[in-house]
């Protein structure tokens, strides 16, 4: 009996869902807190296009407007090239994933609000099929094993009484606090995982 490779077709699975999608924005006075979900590539070509604005809600007790967040992001198949150099390699409908394949996940955010953001809070998942590897930038985002509680990356926990570190297969997001965003500047993170 003939065992199928569920890594040479990986879209299958996917076929009804885009391959990222912004959960939420909110503005709260001069801060910003924004979500994005990462999720294996998919063919659909609404993604190609996948810059989204997201609305966000302003604090009921200011008197501004919704403000909104541009956001754009992309996944790429980490590459050597014949000299031996690392290329990135945008996953598109072609691309066949396998186990041990590395992703690189960018985040481009841009403040469309009226007046700069002191800080915006940027977070992004991590895909079940994939498992985050050291590679994160900008430096010392904060880390969560839930989706929900983050906290300065490495995460530590108690085994056997002695303070460990959290293994990276066991992150399900990563948030960055990024300070100072003028309007239209456009903030960059990312990170890389190993596909599982």
């Amino acid at each position: 009996m003939k065992k199928s490779n569920q890594f040479a077709s990986p879209f299958s699975a996917w076929s009804g869902h885009r391959l990222f999608h912004v959960v939420a924005g909110t503005l709260i006075g001069a801060m910003v807190v924004t979500q994005a979900s990462a999720m294996l590539p998919t063919p659909e070509q609404a993604v190609d296009s996948s810059s989204m604005a997201i609305q966000a809600n302003a604090n009921k007790s200011s008197n501004s407007s919704a403000q909104a967040v541009n956001s754009r992001i992309t996944a790429s198949l980490v590459s050597v090239d014949a000299n031996g150099q690392e290329v990135l390699v945008p996953v598109d409908t072609n691309t066949r994933l396998q186990s041990g394949n590395v992703l690189e996940y960018q985040g481009y955010f841009t403040n469309t609000n009226a007046d700069r953001v002191r800080k915006m809070t940027v977070t992004m998942s991590i895909p079940e099929q994939v498992e985050l590897l050291k590679t994160v930038a900008p430096e010392f985002p904060y880390g969560s094993v839930d989706g929900n509680n983050f906290a300065r990356m490495p995460l530590r926990t108690k085994v056997d009484n002695q303070l460990q570190d959290v293994a990276l297969k066991y992150y399900k997001a990563v948030r960055w606090d990024l300070e100072g965003v003028g309007l239209n500047d456009t903030v960059a993170v990312k990170y890389r995982a190993r596909v599982k």
